[in-house]
């Protein structure tokens, strides 16, 4: 009896440990930067750490920003949002700096 009741218990952990695991954002490739395109025509470069805890930015110079979980990586002056809708965005100083960017 008690298998019966084990059994969906341990199922339920299993999903919950998949749920939690870092995702890899949309379009990105770990190891290899990816050209994003933006509104307006702008553009920048990511390349996703092996180990997903850091994303490498290259926009107006080069930036290492870390992972906050949910998709959030940033430091100082430059978070990159890739979770949460279809596009990513790129900010500076609290400020957008590229919205609506997606993998070219």
């Amino acid at each position: 009896m008690k298998f019966v009741f084990t059994a969906p218990l341990i199922a339920i952990s299993l999903l919950a440990g998949c749920a939690s695991s870092p995702a890899v954002p949309q379009g990105m490739k770990p190891g290899q930067f990816v050209d994003f395109a933006c509104d307006g025509g702008k553009r920048f470069k990511a390349r996703l750490a092996d180990d997903g805890t850091t994303v490498r930015v290259r926009y107006e110079g080069g930036y290492e920003l870390e992972s906050k979980g949910a998709g959030v990586y940033e430091d100082a002056n430059w978070k990159l949002v890739t979770q949460g809708s279809n596009a990513a965005e790129l900010l500076h100083n609290g400020k957008s700096a590229m919205k609506g960017c997606k993998p070219a």
